[in-house]
């Protein structure tokens, strides 16, 4: 008789703590269907997913696989590609060819430089560069400087992209040849009353032309720096004090190609090395010689700055560079979305999506938390990429997007998760690391609802961090 009651017993206990545990996560469940803002609700403007790691037990689930414009949250979805089918190890490249002989310190037949992509490349790369060509002997090169940009497509803003972004830092055009982020910067200092402001171009050899509106004046205003409707020049107006300091605007390039090229010219003119002729667009000829490649640092890294800092170019970069690298050059939006639409469809990815660029700039794209949840679950529990793609997120309160927002709260240090804005469009996607031990992943996706998405968002996590029943773990 004893046997069959202590499985009696066991039975009840097992039901009675699994009822413990739904009534404990129901009343999760309904707590979060409170704070859903009234302009979400009935009208599919809002789309959210909790769900567990450990037991891949789904909390909450609001329009999960409704689609949504994801803003940067597009990011998450680049990165887990990239780390995953490039490797986390991978280096993109800067070829550097002489189109004939090094004799008696003259590269002869031209200077040719080849990008594949590198969306990290600086003025101080440049300046290493230049010391490795004297370290060979070049002190003069004859028959000037050809970039070639030729392993991406000629197209050089995505679709879906706003016209009017044209110029600003947040959205350059893409080359294979990028640098600074194809960002320049302009230095406006004041001068005498009644006088034009100086302005200076920074890196040294930005050759772009610069239109002087500004003044010098003890009036109220401000000085503004923008692009002429036909891109040709720079136009610098309004007004700055006498008293004030230097001001630094920034500004996306026109043509990253010759940008790089002439920037390069004149770090070897003040490295030593002259250029006799002025920087060119062409392709390296079968008969170069190869002199040197500068290699990128590895992709991880790269994917950390995209992440934390949410920057643009390196997602399109990594897009193109995925469509060259699978389905050969030139590298175009298109090829990339059909390689990450492959990695997804491989991962099981079963819903509905549509990747239009690498940035999340396009309001073409779609997604849906349904498909973010699944896609940072993947990342989370894969030992090849999981470590690096995990701490490649802001971290709530502590760097990066996320560096300014739940500081001094119980959600501080617990969420690793991309943002993600557009004008109308909030999405925040990533982990909550519970004081109970639990990892929850969560996406939330907001077309419409204006700030009270981000308030949404901000009670989310607080409840997300208190919960939940089940032991789990920090680690990867």
């Amino acid at each position: 008789m004893r046997k069959p009651l202590i499985t009696i017993l066991i039975f009840f206990v097992v039901l009675y703590s699994g009822y413990f545990a739904l009534s404990a996560n129901l009343e999760l469940s309904q707590k979060i269907l409170t704070l859903i803002p009234k302009e979400a609700k009935h009208n599919g403007k809002l789309g959210v997913v909790v769900k567990s790691i450990n037991s891949d037990e789904s909390f909450f689930e609001y329009n999960p696989e409704k689609l949504f414009i994801p803003a940067s949250n597009m990011k998450v979805i680049i990165s887990a590609a990239a780390l995953s089918i490039l490797n986390k190890d991978y280096r993109f490249k800067t070829v550097f060819y002489s189109g004939g002989e090094i004799s008696n310190g003259i590269l002869n037949g031209g200077l040719y430089i080849k990008g594949f992509g590198d969306p990290t490349l600086d003025t101080n790369d440049l300046t290493y560069i230049a010391q490795q060509l004297l370290s060979k002997g070049v002190k003069k090169v004859k028959g000037g400087i050809i970039v070639d940009d030729s392993y991406f497509g000629k197209i050089r803003y995505g679709r879906g992209w706003k016209k009017r972004w044209r110029g600003d830092a947040f959205s350059p055009p893409i080359s294979a040849i990028t640098l600074n982020f194809n960002t320049f910067k302009i230095n406006v200092s004041p001068t005498k009353l009644g006088r034009a402001p100086q302005v200076k171009l920074r890196p040294v050899g930005t050759n772009i032309n610069i239109i002087n509106k500004a003044v010098t004046s003890n009036k109220k205003g401000s000085i503004s720096t923008y692009w002429t409707d036909e891109g040709s020049s720079v136009v610098v107006g309004g007004r700055i004090s006498p008293r004030r300091n230097l001001q630094t605007f920034e500004l996306a390039v026109m043509n990253p190609t010759l940008y790089m090229g002439d920037v390069f010219k004149s770090i070897l003119e003040e490295s030593g090395i002259e250029v006799d002729r002025s920087v060119v667009i062409g392709t390296v000829p079968k008969w170069s010689k190869h002199i040197y490649t500068h290699d990128s640092v590895p992709l991880s890294l790269i994917i950390n700055e995209y992440n934390k800092e949410s920057v643009n170019v390196i997602g399109e970069n990594l897009m193109k560079t995925l469509g060259a690298h699978f389905m050969g050059a030139p590298g175009t939006w298109e090829k990339g979305e059909l390689v990450i639409s492959n990695f997804l469809i491989g991962i099981g990815i079963n819903g509905q999506f549509r990747i239009v660029d690498g940035s999340g700039l396009s309001t073409l794209n779609r997604i849906s938390p349904q498909t973010l949840t699944e896609v940072l679950k993947f990342a989370y529990t894969n030992r090849f990429i999981g470590k690096e793609f995990v701490n490649s997120l802001p971290i709530a309160g502590v760097d990066g997007t996320l560096e300014k927002r739940f500081r001094r709260s119980k959600v501080e240090g617990r969420v690793f998760a991309k943002t993600g804005y557009l004008n109308n469009v909030r999405a925040l996607s990533g982990y909550v690391f519970a004081k109970s031990g639990e990892v929850l992943v969560f996406s939330v996706l907001s077309n419409g609802v204006g700030w009270k998405a981000k308030s949404f968002q901000n009670e989310l996590l607080k409840e997300m961090v208190e919960c939940c029943n089940i032991k789990g773990s920090f680690n990867n």
